[in-house]
């Protein structure tokens, strides 16, 4: 063998070894070592679809837990997200909630850190996978990781409809995302859920491009402004267009003119503001376009998945669960009769 092809191997070998991979929680067994960047045909978890159990990670709601790496090209850093999904053997359908962020100097800045996270209460009880997703920093090109990790989820939830409301895991940097992280600098994850960590070097977080989904936070209470649409004039300022004559008679109307843009100023509650609250782990809603968990004394309000609500403490469906309600009340009057 030539000089040149060991130093070509070796180079190889320090390069693999160089890329930062998951060390806890105990990721899935692979045939071949890869810990490069994932692409869309082997998105998620780099397995290829073989899902080989070398450790099954065991993790309580409320508990600490470790999440470790071993290598060394960190990058500089960048955001990273940890997710769950229950599928036990994920697919390009699989749906990955989110339950920590953290936006810049993950998985480290000058070397690998360590971090602690909790699963939270809201994720049902039993078998699912843990993900880690890291969009780097400093790279020859925007690039998404991606490892996961078999585990059992104990302590949570017995139903899903907490755990549905959690955002679902950013996807950048893929054939199948127009989303992409910018260069040099940390993306900021648009819809980062309630626990957040800024990090290393965060002030260099900024947005991607592309359709990286809707933010979440301060933004969305915007929504609900919409009715306005229906008189134009009103961003004029807040009263409607009949009261702004200078004439003197007008003055009369005005009184009840405040009444109709009084609605849409609700939203103001929610947004990244706390409200106190009693229950740890619950869910609390904020009209039906809001809910918010319980943590510490304190829920941050932020706005439900499209074509949900948000009432008596459960996000649902509405359309769907409203023509089962009709159904169940027809059959029984029909029934009745």
């Amino acid at each position: 063998m030539s000089l040149r092809s060991i130093i070509a191997i070796a180079a190889s070998l320090a390069s693999v070894n160089a890329h930062m991979n998951l060390q806890s929680p105990v990721p899935f067994k692979k045939a071949q070592f890869d810990n490069g960047p994932i692409t869309a045909a082997d998105f998620p978890c780099k397995m290829g679809g073989v899902y080989t159990i070398a450790t099954m990670n065991n993790m309580t709601v409320g508990e600490k837990q470790k999440l470790e790496f071993k290598g060394s090209a960190t990058h500089r850093g960048g955001s990273c997200q940890l997710s769950i999904t229950t599928d036990t053997k994920p697919t390009a359908d699989s749906v990955f909630k989110v339950i920590k962020t953290m936006e810049g100097g993950c998985p480290g800045v000058d070397g690998a850190e360590t971090y602690d996270f909790e699963v939270p209460p809201v994720v049902p009880t039993g078998e699912g996978v843990f993900a880690w997703t890291w969009f780097a920093k400093e790279s020859g090109a925007p690039e998404m990781y991606m490892e996961c990790a078999p585990a059992t989820f104990s302590g949570g939830a017995s139903d899903r409809s907490g755990f549905d409301a959690l955002p679902d895991m950013l996807v950048a940097n893929i054939a199948t995302s127009s989303c992409k992280s910018p260069t040099s600098k940390n993306l900021k994850i648009p819809n980062p859920g309630e626990n957040v960590v800024q990090g290393g070097n965060a002030a260099d977080t900024v947005d991607g491009t592309g359709d990286c989904g809707a933010s979440s936070g301060g933004s969305t209470p915007a929504q609900p402004s919409s009715p306005d649409a229906q008189a134009p004039p009103a961003p004029a300022g807040q009263y409607p267009a009949q009261p702004s004559g200078p004439s003197p008679p007008a003055a009369p109307a005005s009184p009840s003119a405040p009444s109709s843009p009084s609605a849409p100023s609700s939203p103001a509650n929610g947004g990244a503001s706390g409200t106190s609250c009693s229950t740890p782990g619950k869910i609390v809603c904020n009209g039906e376009k809001q809910f918010g968990l319980c943590n510490n004394g304190i829920v941050v309000f932020q706005a439900v998945s499209e074509g949900t609500t948000c009432a008596n403490g459960v996000v649902s469906k509405r359309s769907f669960n409203s023509r089962i309600a009709r159904g169940r009340y027809m059959s029984a009057n029909v029934a009745a009769n």
